[in-house]
């Protein structure tokens, strides 16, 4: 199976993204790019620069590298819509192929038509052509299934998932006290990654980490005590990544991460009670802030939940 990245809009984009820089010599060299690309706030690597800049093997730039480099090489400004559409496709279908990737299974192997007849005695069909047992096992898994929907509505963390709307839904198995960073019971259902995509790093810049693994290990890194609104930094040390997420919410009211470099990922509260941000790379917890930006003020999540070096 071949590199994730390697869709015929990530090849496009990559194609683009050179052309660009071989029509701009005064930035040729690679590192020359990247110390632009630092002054302006982007973070990057010469290695993953030259990624991005080759078609063969591209890997997809990020949406701000693609606007930075349309600004550093001064392209005509029809041609970044362009750019950001060939960027959104070619993630949606990365995203796509990581989650298909995810749910494919082995299928059973087809029965052998030499198989054997079942032999006489336990499970033999009688002359009447249906099984002695048979009624017996449909009522064992009759009482299977009243016992484990029984069971089910008497959970006690039914229901106890966040309520917000888009961004703002519940974040997936590892939810979070505010107010002490103790893990809550688990909200989803069915296989916990079944339907989730990977990523790691900076390929998990501006994604929605209730779609991805990253959820499967998130932490509270980070809290404030705050009364009227919950601030938490989550956590995923798997996926090296991090995001904002608020709690008691009204209209408005906005969740914002940032890093040192001075990138950023916020929401803005449409309805419900909960949400949260889409993720932001980071090594560690301390390398990002998570805040709510609030009508009169903004309060920012500083106090560990467990104690740090």
């Amino acid at each position: 199976m071949g590199n994730p990245d390697q869709v015929n809009e990530g090849t496009a984009l990559s194609t683009l993204l050179r052309q660009w820089w071989q029509s701009e010599p005064a930035v040729r060299k690679q590192d020359a790019l990247v110390a632009q690309l630092k002054l302006r706030g982007i973070e990057l690597t010469q290695a993953t620069l030259s990624r991005y800049l080759d078609p063969s093997k591209p890997q997809i730039a990020r949406e701000d590298v693609v606007r930075e480099l349309h600004t550093i090489f001064g392209r005509p400004p029809e041609e970044l819509p362009v750019a950001l559409d060939l960027w959104e496709r070619a993630t949606r279908e990365r995203t796509a192929q990581q989650r298909l990737r995810a749910t494919a299974a082995p299928q059973d192997p087809e029965p052998s038509e030499s198989a054997p007849a079942p032999e006489a005695g336990a499970g033999a069909e009688s002359p009447s052509g249906r099984s002695r047992r048979g009624p017996a096992y449909a009522a064992v898994a009759v009482l299977a299934l009243v016992v484990a929907g029984a069971l089910w509505f008497a959970l006690p963390w039914q229901g106890d998932g966040d309520r917000g709307h888009g961004p703002a839904t519940a974040e997936g198995p590892q939810g979070v006290s505010r107010a002490t960073g103790a893990a809550a019971p688990p909200t989803g259902t069915g296989h916990p990654t079944a339907d989730l995509a990977s990523c790691e790093g900076e390929s998990c810049f501006g994604l929605e980490p209730n779609h991805t693994v990253c959820r499967t290990d998130a932490v509270t890194a980070f809290v404030d005590t705050d009364p009227v609104i919950g601030i938490e930094l989550r956590y995923s040390a798997t996926c090296g990544t991090a995001w904002a997420k608020i709690s008691n919410t009204t209209q408005g009211d906005i969740a914002r991460i940032g890093d040192r470099a001075g990138r950023t990922r916020e929401y803005t509260q449409i309805s419900g009670r909960d949400a949260h941000t889409t993720m932001l790379p980071a090594t560690r917890p301390e390398d990002v802030t998570a805040c709510a930006v609030l009508a009169t003020r903004s309060v920012c999540a500083t106090i560990p939940t467990e104690p740090r070096g």
